[in-house]
């Protein structure tokens, strides 16, 4: 039985009020002088579109002239402590189903609407399926001391996963232009080739099937669909692409993030693309991999500040814009903004750009922070293990106004070291750090090269030694090419 976890009333698609109006007549056995709602997904969120009540024999009727948009939608029961059942919402927006609260789907009839027949179908068959596969894992469990039974063992799994294939492929060759169909299709993996061998029998290229598997995983989308974005099917899809096949650089994240958001702008329909830039959008913006945050601003300037996302409004773009002139100094890759005349603690004066280092790590702090008050000393003690026979030295920057404040913290954390510079913006703040990098919050650390290109940025204390352990390798490396 599932349970409506994430139930929010408010929906960011507006539906257009067509012509074509929708009537779901529905008989629940076992709820009865209640309300339910009818909704759908959106990605990994549902949306209520509609209410109706639910008469003393469990019958409720969802009608209205709205043109419900294709997708999988739910009933929910909030008498049932919010539980919900799922159908299909195709091109036919009028049936009837009937079904019970002991088990909502092994009970499910349908009337008038042969591809919600189907989508029930399916989901039956599905529960066997895995009902099949439980009943054999523990065989296969039992058999991890015996290679070869597990084998046979295995060939079982197999079996079940070509019957569940099958009935897919069955349902696709008969309704070729579906909703269902599309669905199944966007479920269907690719069907990878044995890898070419040469000769002598050996594998040509061992990553052969991650290079065919990359490479055709967006084959059964149909990126005109935007039923498919009324299930959790192509979000999870979109988000599995980028978790898991792509290396996780942004060099190698922007041309993909182009080549998915150009399928979905060339599709035609307006909301794919709206979805899919948006949802990217977001994706490298929120993440906190070390980088993304160029991808973030590639996609902003491709996408959207050039107009492409025409929906996007005034107030959207102003913050957009301000994101991005922020984030773009710091860009991995980039020179790091010199810091000129910058005070140290005995009133001397210094700029990032007179440091001479190997490395620089560059710290932005202030004593009330209490993250601050564990990373800067636990820096210090880092420096003065491991990073300063790196040839490392540190700009530790005081970002608010209060020397004796500062004095304060420095002595009782001992913060003083050769190679260690203690500065601040003041007593005269000339310098627009926060600008120059993105220092909303604190501690913030970045990392540079000799020649002060920022190499790490927004990292955590421990994983400075390796990151620069990384790029010594990585400069050995092509060094040696």
């Amino acid at each position: 039985m599932k349970k409506f976890i994430l139930f929010t009333l408010g929906i960011i698609i507006s539906f257009s009020l067509l012509s074509q109006n929708y009537e779901i007549k529905i008989k629940i056995n076992g709820v009865n002088d209640t309300v339910a709602y009818l909704g759908h997904y959106f990605g990994d969120k549902k949306y209520v579109v509609d209410t109706a009540k639910i008469d003393s024999k469990g019958n409720v009727v969802f009608k209205g002239d709205k043109n419900l948009e294709k997708g999988i939608y739910i009933v929910v029961l909030p008498s049932r402590g919010m539980t919900y059942f799922e159908f299909l919402m195709g091109n036919n927006k009028k049936f009837s189903l009937e079904t019970d609260t002991v088990n909502f789907l092994q009970s499910m009839k349908v009337k008038g609407d042969k591809e919600n027949q189907a989508f029930m179908d399916y989901q039956r068959k599905m529960v066997d399926i895995q009902e099949r596969r439980n009943k054999i894992m523990p065989e296969y469990e039992a058999a991890k001391d015996n290679p070869e039974e597990q084998k046979k063992i295995s060939e079982k799994f197999t079996k079940l996963n070509e019957e569940r294939v099958s009935f897919m492929d069955e349902y696709i060759k008969k309704n070729p232009n579906t909703l269902f169909s599309k669905i199944l299709l966007a479920m269907l993996d690719p069907e990878i080739p044995e890898s070419p061998k040469d000769e002598d029998g050996n594998e040509i290229d061992p990553q052969f099937g991650y290079k065919f598997y990359k490479s055709h995983y967006w084959d059964n989308i149909d990126w005109a669909e935007g039923g498919l974005l009324r299930t959790p099917i192509f979000e999870n899809k979109l988000d599995y692409y980028f978790d898991k096949m792509i290396v996780p650089v942004a060099d190698s994240m922007i041309p993909e993030s182009n080549y998915i958001i150009t399928k979905a702008y060339e599709s035609g329909d307006s909301l794919m693309f709206r979805y899919t830039v948006s949802h990217l959008l977001h994706y490298f913006e929120s993440s906190s991999i070390m980088g993304y945050d160029a991808v973030f601003v590639a996609i902003a300037e491709e996408w959207y500040m050039s107009g492409k996302a025409d929906w996007a409004d005034e107030e959207f773009m102003e913050k957009l814009v301000d994101r991005v002139n922020k984030i773009t100094p710091t860009k991995l890759g980039n020179i790091a903004t010199d810091l000129t005349r910058m005070q140290t603690i005995d009133d001397k004066y210094v700029s990032l750009h007179q440091v001479v280092a190997d490395y620089t790590v560059l710290v932005f702090y202030e004593p009330h922070c209490g993250h601050c008050k564990k990373e800067v000393p636990k820096l210090m003690q880092h420096y003065r293990d491991s990073l300063k026979e790196l040839n490392v030295k540190v700009f530790a920057l005081y970002t608010q106004y209060d020397k004796e404040e500062w004095k304060t913290f420095l002595d009782e954390k001992n913060l003083y070291e050769e190679g260690w510079y203690n500065v601040w913006d003041g007593p005269y703040p000339h310098s627009k750090f926060r600008d120059f990098y993105d220092i909303y919050s604190t501690p913030v650390i970045y990392v540079l090269d000799k020649n002060k290109k920022i190499i790490g940025k927004r990292i955590g204390v421990e994983n400075i030694k390796s990151l620069i352990d990384f790029e010594k390798e990585k400069i050995k490396r092509d060094s040696e090419k």
